[in-house]
């Protein structure tokens, strides 16, 4: 009998660790328009709207993009409409942060140059 290694073996073996990546990049994806949909504080008055997303490395970060569909305001008739965007931060499949990146009001202010002259 001939015992020679097989050339598909590490292929057959690579597959199941590939899908794995994969499923934890489409939860990860998910997770965070969910996130993104409960943080949202104006949804009674300016509906969020999700648009896209991108994701990192087996989803390790996520971008996902939204439009905000804002009320009129007199003396205008059409409705008005704004970005959104937010970031998730994920560990395998566990989230370990969230900030939102657009609109500036949600977005997280950056320090001040005065707080870092005071430490």
């Amino acid at each position: 009998m001939n015992h020679r290694p097989r050339p598909f073996l590490p292929l057959l073996i690579s597959i199941p660790l590939a899908l794995a990546g994969c499923t934890s990049y489409y939860k990860n994806v998910e997770a965070c328009k969910d996130k993104m949909r409960t943080a949202y504080p104006d949804a009674a008055t300016a509906p969020l709207k999700i648009t896209g997303s991108n994701a990192g490395y087996h989803g390790s970060r996520v971008i996902v993009h939204a439009t905000i569909d804002y009320p009129p305001r007199p003396p205008a008739t059409k409705r008005l409409s704004g970005a959104a965007a937010a970031e998730c931060t994920f560990s395998e499949q566990a989230m370990t942060g969230f900030q939102w990146l657009l609109p500036a009001n949600l977005a997280p202010k950056p320090p001040s140059a005065d707080a870092d002259a005071d430490e």
